[in-house]
């Protein structure tokens, strides 16, 4: 997945929700409110281990 594929399917959800990218991180495989709702949602598509992301509440450049 392109980093601006990435960045498309994190805008694509609402913020503080959760995405699961597939093991090799080529595509989302689900999306959750919660970690737990994600993770479970990707193993039921069948992802056993999936890259999960939280969708930032903003947009803000940050350097920690």
């Amino acid at each position: 997945m392109s980093p601006e594929a990435r960045i498309k399917a994190l805008r694509e959800t609402e913020p503080g929700n959760w995405v699961a990218f597939s093991h090799d991180e080529s595509k989302v495989v689900a999306r959750g409110k919660t970690y737990d709702e994600a993770v479970a949602a990707a193993e039921e598509a069948g992802e056993p281990e999936p890259v999960i992301t939280l969708v930032p509440t903003d947009w803000v450049a940050r350097v920690f």
